[in-house]
């Protein structure tokens, strides 16, 4: 059976376990603490004896845990973070004297649409405060809200379970984007020539299937994907020099429209629009500085002008 007395484990160790967590290595894990990898491992050796169990197994330069290590991680790295960001708040939580770091999870799209107000609010109000901006795929955003690593994420709703919060944010439709003197020359895209044609589809899935490939599955529709991006700023660039046509927001496509020889055509779909909403678990739901920080993210996409009509 583990120590569990509290009074026989240094909170230092934990955070050494929840950085090689997360690094998987004792040498990352080292260079991000500033310790030496012998100090790594001298403290891991601490924490195995402590809870009787290898927590860590080698296989060749990774650090894999073990299922004990895996719960373990779950169930502490949010409680700690949240300790170790109250101590850097000392206890109380102030925009203007906070040196507090959020990690956000934000496509490039949302960093194109939100990210440059998001940072002049977040100057104004808390000087001291940085970002850290990730791209997480569908598949790893509970697991990140989970451990603490990713404090809240930008993006269409799933079902990331009841330990997640959201917020609806703003609305957005699915269009096409395709160069000014592509053959197709109407501002709607028949059923044929949406057969025919060859896309660029975007996808943050592991399993590749995006929003738009979801809503065209569930309607009957099929269409040629000659090219696959996670990077949806890249479309207008691929689409201008081709006949391949694009899909992507089209908040963002208004964008490039203005500045690119591409131009904007509709889908034959009656519906594309979709929901972003921001999403957080719910350790830390009630945090002052969280809450902070979503009230900032919420007032600029509010500020969002209307989609235009169809």
């Amino acid at each position: 059976m583990s120590k569990t007395n509290l009074s026989n484990l240094d909170l230092n160790l934990l955070v050494i376990l929840d950085t090689v967590f997360t690094e998987r290595s004792l040498t990352l894990a080292g260079k991000k603490l500033f310790m030496t990898q012998s100090a790594i491992s001298h403290a891991l050796s601490k924490l195995r004896d402590h809870f009787e169990d290898r927590l860590f197994i080698r296989r060749g330069n990774r650090m894999d845990p073990t299922p004990l290590c895996e719960e373990l991680h779950q169930n502490l790295s949010p409680s700690l973070k949240k300790i170790l960001q109250s101590l850097e708040d000392r206890g109380e939580f102030s925009p203007a004297t906070s040196r507090r770091t959020f990690c956000l999870g934000l496509s490039d799209y949302l960093c194109n649409l939100l990210l440059p107000e998001i940072i002049s609010k977040i100057q104004k109000q808390g000087p001291g405060v940085t970002l850290r901006i990730v791209q997480a795929t569908y598949e790893q955003r509970t697991a990140m809200l989970q451990s603490g690593k990713l404090d809240i994420f930008l993006g269409c709703s799933r079902n990331y379970g009841a330990g997640v919060f959201k917020e609806k944010l703003f609305e957005d439709r699915e269009i096409c984007i395709l160069r000014k003197d592509h053959p197709i020359t109407g501002d709607v895209m028949t059923e044929d020539e949406m057969s025919k044609a060859e896309f660029v589809a975007l996808s943050l899935s592991e399993s590749g299937l995006g929003f738009l490939e979801d809503f065209l599955y569930r309607k009957g529709v099929q269409r040629k994907i000659k090219v696959v991006v996670q990077q949806e700023v890249v479309i207008p660039s691929l689409v201008s020099s081709s006949n391949l046509v694009g899909t992507l927001a089209e908040r963002l496509a208004q964008t490039y429209s203005q500045i690119m020889p591409v131009r904007i055509i509709q889908l034959p779909l009656e519906n594309t629009v979709f929901e972003i909403f921001q999403h957080w678990h719910a350790v830390n739901d009630n945090d002052p500085a969280h809450r902070w920080m979503r009230s900032i993210i919420n007032d600029v996409a509010k500020s969002l002008p209307e989609l235009t009509s169809d």
